[in-house]
């Protein structure tokens, strides 16, 4: 490829809204294409990235605030490590509002990017932004388990007679092609460089819903909320083994303790803070008091708060878990049974990563990025931009664009001290990110 076209690709595969920001990039390319002779230098390593592929679920699709579009893609951790290994990553660009639609800031507005009201699910799909025929380099799927991206296909979840979820009926051919599942699509195109990141969505249900139902096979007709590292294990295996084949270089990334989410809140807290969170019709019971329950507040109080703006009628929130009721509650035992789930499957991670000789990245205090959390404060989260600290989204859950820039750096400097590459992503600690709010 000449110099011009490999410097206008560059650009044009991250779409036009930002463009201006990798201009320079694309002007020093040129300029180092002057002479017949000259070439570009990438980092050490880069030549690996020739054809980088992406596997995973919504963390490296770019999910932000409980939605995705090409705002949040081109933020995406593989995409800014291919960034830093100065080579193209096509994207499947998702048009606005979204597929489906993020929440918009503050959360006290109840509304999502579409206009539609919070009280309401919004699984509307606007389409490509671009017209790229799939696979591309990111395979990856919000909602994706690691049996879905061994197995799923478009034909399988839009003609399956037990309908999947209308998110995934539209953003499967999106993706991938028809017959290709995410590891199909991988094989097919020659990877040079292989990124996995599973197990987020076998475990996140459970976390979120604070209803633990464990699966006996990732196929059953019955509910479950979460997925037990023994079922995770051999359909991970065949994954990784599927992956050995293409050859390539790998990152494998770890599970994130989904435990420790920014929105994961104790009873105690809501309890200090029940005078402020009356003033938004939310009413904390008594039982907060001494319970020693998390509540997963990025579901529930954005919740209970617009359904007063709509009713008038204050909403109750008790800490006292309800078996078999999706109450957004753990008990210690609930965050125990978790946490031993996400150990367990993350030791077979690296396991893997060190008996191939590839290269394991630990999102342990990178995500969710969750040091010492401020004191809970309902007016944070109900009216602030940053209602959940400068690294996570306005899902509770997923990344913003600096927390995926962590995700990156993680990952890269895994990458770089397994295979000695110089792989760069620039700075990690965005300033002042910690203590931005921009509130009302």
């Amino acid at each position: 490829m000449g110099c011009v076209r490999a410097a206008r690709l560059l650009v044009m595969t991250f779409g036009s809204r930002i463009r201006a920001t990798f201009f320079a990039l694309s002007a020093a390319a040129l300029v180092s294409c002057e002479g017949g002779a000259s070439h570009v230098d990438g980092p050490k390593g880069a030549n690996a990235f020739a054809r980088f592929v992406a596997l995973g679920t919504g963390l490296s699709m770019g999910v932000q605030s409980g939605g995705v579009l090409y705002e949040s893609q081109v933020e995406s951790w593989p995409a800014l490590l291919a960034r830093g290994a100065a080579v193209s990553f096509r994207i499947p660009l998702l048009r606005a509002p979204g597929c489906q639609p993020p929440r918009i800031a503050p959360l006290q507005l109840g509304v999502y990017l579409s206009g539609v009201s919070t009280t309401l699910v919004d699984s509307s799909c606007a389409g490509l932004l671009d017209t790229l025929t799939p696979p591309v380099n990111s395979l990856a799927i919000s909602g994706a388990s690691a049996y879905a991206a061994l197995n799923l296909t478009p034909k399988i979840v839009v003609n399956s007679a037990v309908p999947y979820p209308a998110g995934d009926r539209a953003r499967y051919p999106l993706v991938l092609a028809s017959t290709q599942s995410q590891v199909t699509a991988l094989r097919i195109q020659g990877a040079t460089f292989v990124s996995v990141e599973l197990g987020l969505t076998e475990v996140l249900g459970a976390a979120t819903s604070g209803l633990l139902v464990p699966a006996t096979s990732y196929t059953q007709t019955a509910p479950y909320t979460y997925v037990p590292a023994t079922l995770f294990a051999p359909v991970f295996g065949a994954i990784t083994d599927s992956v050995k084949l293409t050859g390539a270089k790998v990152v494998l990334l770890s599970v994130p303790k989904v435990t420790s989410l920014y929105a994961m809140r104790t009873a105690a807290e809501l309890w200090s803070d029940r005078a402020e969170l009356a003033t938004y019709g939310v009413n904390v019971t008594a039982d907060c008091a001494t319970s020693a329950n998390v509540i997963f507040t990025g579901a529930l109080v954005p919740a209970l708060a617009a359904k007063f703006a709509s009713t008038g009628a204050a909403q109750n929130l008790s800490c006292t878990d309800v078996p078999g009721a999706a109450d957004a509650i753990l008990t210690p035992a609930d965050v125990s049974a978790l946490d031993a789930v996400v150990t367990q499957m993350n030791a077979q991670i690296q396991q893997v990563a060190q008996t191939n000789g590839w290269a394991f990245a630990d999102l342990s205090g990178v995500f969710p990025y969750a040091p010492a959390k401020p004191a809970y404060v309902a007016a944070d989260q109900l009216t602030c931009v940053f209602p959940y600290g400068g690294y996570t989204s306005l899902d509770g859950v997923f990344p913003n664009a600096a927390g995926q820039q962590l995700i990156a750096y993680a990952a890269a400097s895994a990458i770089n001290t397994k295979y000695g590459f110089t792989l760069s992503i620039g700075p990690t600690s965005p300033t002042g990110v910690l203590a931005v709010k921009l509130c009302p």
